[in-house]
């Protein structure tokens, strides 16, 4: 008995030592001590933002992604959130540069004043402030945009050309995406089929007509009023056209189970609007992999606020092993090969 007490403890050691480690490896991604730092704000219009410029250490002009988030009152570091995908791409070489969005963190300003106009204003403001620095090559200089970026970014390339734009989840219809996101969303609340598609078909006459920019809004709604506005002036985006136009090497990348954003349908239309596809110019769908590229069979998930308590947990001693297999690696390679 006593051998198997044993047996037992040191299977127990060995399992928890384990597990010790691969924590300590997973923390080891939020923290970004072992990189250059760099505080650096920029001015637009009445707003200062405040933001994070991470290098590689003792690295000679490196590509660097200027990071557009995507929906929501979103820091610098997207609450930590946003740490293992910044020391992945600063240990493959590649600098980071994010801020903290108009009215979060150390930023002056309200976001929801903004309109995605004024967001991909914003992008290149960031970029103006960091091309300004010293020992910065304009030219190595590109963008990393999430979600909502999908509007932004596409007009920030009709004006200039990026070193690269990298575009992770990014939407062609506010309309459309509202659809998709409430048809997934209903769905996994167990409505009924026949149900959602009505519920659906409601939603969308009331909203074209509560948005209908051709007639004064009501003056009570659901909505939060600052809410409101904002969703007022981007109800009716529609990036197809600036999509069309992109400058640069343009990499549009979405998770194959994405819950957010169509993906499918949404990357059939960057497909047409970017031809022809080259080595500079792709379109890929990602297997087992949510709207922000982590591992869909662990955080598929609509929003973080959703994930079981658990998770929070798992994704911490992960890092960014949470992301889905190759997919950084995949944008790494393709950044690199772009600025070379």
């Amino acid at each position: 008995m006593r051998k198997y007490v044993l047996i037992l403890t040191s299977v127990m050691l060995v399992i928890g030592i384990g597990a010790t480690f691969w924590v300590v490896r997973g923390l080891s991604d939020f923290d970004l001590a072992r990189h250059s730092i760099r505080e650096v704000s920029f001015e637009l219009d009445d707003a200062v933002l405040s933001g994070t410029l991470v290098m590689p250490m003792d690295a000679t002009n490196p590509p660097i992604a200027l990071i557009v988030h995507g929906d929501g009152a979103q820091d610098r570091f997207s609450a930590g959130g946003a740490l293992p995908l910044i020391n992945a791409l600063v240990d493959a070489g590649i600098g980071v540069f994010t801020w903290d969005k108009a009215g979060v963190g150390e930023s002056t300003g309200n976001w929801l004043d903004q309109t995605m106009e004024g967001r991909a204003d914003e992008a290149l403001a960031a970029l103006q402030a960091i091309s300004a620095l010293d020992d910065i090559n304009l030219d190595q200089v590109g963008f990393l945009g999430f979600s909502q970026a999908g509007w932004v970014l596409p007009r920030v390339a009709n004006q200039i050309v990026p070193a690269f734009t990298v575009l992770v989840g990014g939407a062609v219809s506010w309309r459309d995406q509202g659809t998709y996101y409430n048809r997934v969303r209903m769905g996994s609340e167990g409505v009924a089929e026949e149900e959602i598609e009505q519920r659906l078909a409601d939603r969308i006459l009331r909203n074209d007509a509560l948005f209908d920019a051709s007639v004064a809004p009501p003056p009570t709604t659901d909505m939060d009023p600052a809410r409101f506005s904002f969703v007022a002036g981007a109800y009716w985006e529609d990036s197809t056209d600036f999509i069309s136009g992109m400058k640069g090497p343009v990499l549009a990348i979405w998770g194959e189970d994405d819950l957010n954003v169509d993906a499918r349908s949404d990357s059939v239309t960057f497909q047409e609007q970017l031809m022809p596809l080259t080595g500079d110019r792709q379109v890929v769908m990602v297997p087992n992999a949510t709207h922000g590229l982590l591992r869909a069979d662990l955080f598929n998930y609509q929003l973080p606020s959703d994930w079981p308590w658990y998770l929070h947990y798992v994704f911490l001693g992960m890092g960014r092993d949470a992301f889905a297999q190759q997919s950084l690696d995949q944008i790494v390679h393709w950044v690199h090969a772009s600025v070379e």
